[in-house]
C-alpha cells in the first residue's frame, strides 16, 4: 500500500493518536518512520509534535523530515 509518495512497508507501532509505519520515501529514496494520525481532531497535536521535534537538536530526539496530509490522515515522516 502507499500513502502519497510513501510506500508503506510494515507497522512499527500503534499509539493513542494513530499508527507508525516503516515506509519508503520514494521521492528521496530512503526508509523512514511515518506516523499517521487516524482521527482528524488530533491533527493539530501532530503538527505541534512535529514542529517541536524539528526545532530540537538532541541525540535522543528523532528529527521530523516532513509534515503533511494525504487523503485525510495527517502524517509526519522522521528518521527511522
Amino acid at each position: 500500500p502507499a500513502a502519497g509518495h510513501f510506500e508503506l512497508i510494515d507497522i512499527i507501532a500503534r499509539c493513542g493518536m494513530g499508527v507508525v509505519y516503516r515506509a519508503r520515501d520514494v521521492k528521496l529514496s530512503r526508509t523512514v518512520a511515518l506516523k499517521m494520525i487516524l482521527a482528524g481532531r488530533l491533527a493539530p497535536a501532530l503538527r505541534t509534535e512535529a514542529e517541536s521535534a524539528a526545532s530540537l537538536d538532541h541525540p535522543h530526539i528523532v528529527p521530523a523530515h516532513e509534515v503533511g496530509l494525504h487523503d485525510e490522515p495527517h502524517y509526519f515522516s522522521m528518521r527511522l
